[in-house]
């Protein structure tokens, strides 16, 4: 689709509200001895950022280290086009020079990998006034507007600290920023933008020829929704934009931003490992060549990513909140020490709360937080059990003998995390949250705290026990679903040195599903395997109802309701299989 109409009207992304203050008013305390290790990291990560045009091919090259992102030229027989324009002009100026050493050619199109202003913030250099053809995703326009016009101002000031534009450089301040060198678009040194708006879109796929090179474009949400990775067929050269780099994922950025579904991310990964691709080009960081070694560093990252994910569903179905997720999940050493998946950039306790937040929204399932105290209000009762030597019991009792309700709750649970006469402090609790239920006019807040005052007092026990009414509801539902439930189910802690591959084969239905065991991550895809360790045939109502605990495996074996084409001496491996999944 062509749009040559409406061009954006950009607000020029402010610095942030308060002005450079001078070096002495700012200066930074010297870093304590134990943040000598994180510097020294991110020192020697500076020089994977380092700046530099790499000759990736004979007619594609990319620059690193301009600016924040990279970009990337790519000749054909009659012009060339470009890759990711960086964030500002005056770094699109720097680079163009540098490729106008390597070709005479004219860019006459530019590809956006995705919205944001590190990608897109350059292209009136290389475009150098002449109307060319820009092609992205169908929603990167919007993504655009909606960062530029509608949360300028607070994405300003959270960016700002986030790559630490007034910062001075050095080990107590400005190393790097993670995937470049600094962002050079917002703050004192920032430099002006050049975006232009898509003219040629697309939905999900795009084949066609620029410059005479046939370029596919293929929709891959990932670090964003609108991400588009570019794979050039004729010379196997894959531009996956920003959904892989040398750094953990930024599955969740603390500038902020609306929830990037990691599940869909990972998926993306995987289209992009079965390319075979022989060339890697990022939109951060450095070209890799050779399709084993790529293929091996999509497999990390994916499997990094699902692990997330996967351990924090599966830490919010054993009941933790988000305080209790971070401690729970923690990479295995395999991935935790894997080049690519350092946490130069995302980390995985950030990604953690990200994840539970995208399934379950900001309440972490606690009655005292439905309605906290402020933080004045909090910040008094502190200070008054430091001042007054008091115990947090005793001030929860205080709390709620003055009719303060919210703050009674929360020092209740202090206390009884801090396992401070934890009995009392959950009778206290229980009698604040009861209290606060029966002042509610809303009927979801009111039966909130009131069932869990309950609990609080041992009064009832929240069970899930399927009746024959849910039991049947179940037992309609696709098989697809039961095994896409799987991940979320393993026992990662059991299953980090198991590497095996079992085939379902659900006769009564004709599916087929391949259930890949990779270290303490499960991969489940609707395929027959390649190779299989195990293979297993029942129909899927025998398998769900393995799954709800309605049937034994043993027997179903013993009847032949479930078969191993291998032989029974499978049915050992079928079990250690089984082991390895707790199943909700």
């Amino acid at each position: 689709m062509k749009n040559r109409n409406g061009i954006l009207a950009l607000a020029i992304l402010a610095a942030a509200a308060c002005g450079k203050q001078g070096e002495a008013e700012r200066a930074a305390p010297a870093a304590p001895p134990s943040s000598g290790a994180a510097a020294k990291g991110l020192e020697d990560h500076s020089g994977e950022l380092r700046r530099d045009v790499v000759a990736v091919t004979d007619s594609i090259a990319v620059a690193i280290g301009f600016g924040l992102g990279n970009s990337i030229l790519v000749q054909g027989e009659t012009c060339a086009f470009i890759i990711d324009t960086t964030e500002s002009r005056e770094i699109a100026q720097a680079i163009s020079a540098e490729f106008d050493q390597l070709t005479d050619l004219p860019i006459e199109a530019i590809i956006y990998t995705h919205n944001h202003a590190d990608h897109v913030f350059g292209a009136d250099v290389f475009a150098s006034g002449r109307d060319i053809d820009i092609y992205a995703h169908e929603t990167t326009a919007g993504e655009v507007n909606k960062a530029v016009n509608i949360i300028r101002p607070i994405l300003s000031r959270r960016s700002a600290r986030m790559f630490g534009t007034y910062l001075d450089a050095g080990d107590n301040g400005f190393i790097n920023a993670g995937l470049g060198p600094g962002l050079g678009v917002t703050g004192p040194n920032g430099g002006s933008i050049g975006y232009l708006p898509p003219t040629i879109t697309y939905s999900d796929r795009l084949e066609t020829e620029i410059c005479g090179r046939k370029v596919i474009l293929q929709h891959a949400p990932g670090e964003t929704d609108d991400h588009t990775y570019v794979y050039l067929p004729d010379e196997n050269v894959l531009m996956p934009g920003d959904n892989i780099y040398k750094a953990f994922p930024n599955l969740y950025t603390i500038r902020g931003t609306s929830y990037r579904d990691v599940v869909k991310w990972a998926r993306s990964l995987d289209a992009m490992r079965a390319l075979g691709a022989e060339h890697l080009v990022p939109s951060h960081t450095r070209p890799v060549s050779g399709r084993e070694t790529i293929s091996d560093l999509l497999t990390a990252y994916a499997d990094g990513i699902r692990f997330v994910h996967d351990q924090t569903v599966r830490g919010m179905n054993m009941g933790m909140d988000p305080g209790a997720l971070v401690e729970f999940v923690q990479l295995p050493p395999h991935l935790k020490n894997h080049p690519y998946l350092q946490e130069y950039y995302g980390t995985v306790r950030w990604s953690v709360r990200a994840i539970y937040d995208g399934y379950l929204g900001w309440f972490n399932g606690d009655g005292a937080a439905l309605n906290p105290p402020t933080r004045r209000a909090r910040a008094a009762a502190m200070a008054k059990v430091a001042r007054d030597q008091t115990t947090l019991a005793d001030a929860a009792a205080e709390a709620l003998a003055a009719d303060k309700l919210a703050l009674a709750a929360e020092l209740a649970t202090l206390a009884i995390d801090a396992d401070e006469d934890a009995n009392r402090a959950r009778a206290l609790k229980a009698d604040a949250l009861a209290a606060m239920g029966y002042q509610s006019i809303s009927p979801n807040g009111r039966n909130y705290l009131l069932t869990q005052a309950h609990e609080l007092r041992g009064n009832l026990t929240i069970k899930e026990i399927p009746d024959e009414r849910s039991i049947a509801f179940t037992r309609a539902v696709p098989i697809a679903n039961f095994m896409a439930s799987l991940p979320v189910n393993l026992n990662a802690e059991d299953a980090l040195d198991v590497e095996r591959k079992v085939e379902f084969r659900f006769t009564d239905t004709g599916e087929v599903f391949t259930v890949e065991i990779r270290r303490g991550v499960a991969i489940v895809t609707p395929a027959p395997a390649d190779e299989p360790d195990l293979v297993v045939e029942t129909t899927s109502l025998v398998w769900i109802d393995l799954l709800l605990g309605q049937r034994r495996a043993g027997v179903a074996i013993a009847t032949g309701a479930i078969k191993f084409p291998g032989g029974l001496g499978d049915a050992a491996a079928f079990g250690d299989f089984m082991k390895l999944f707790r199943v909700t």
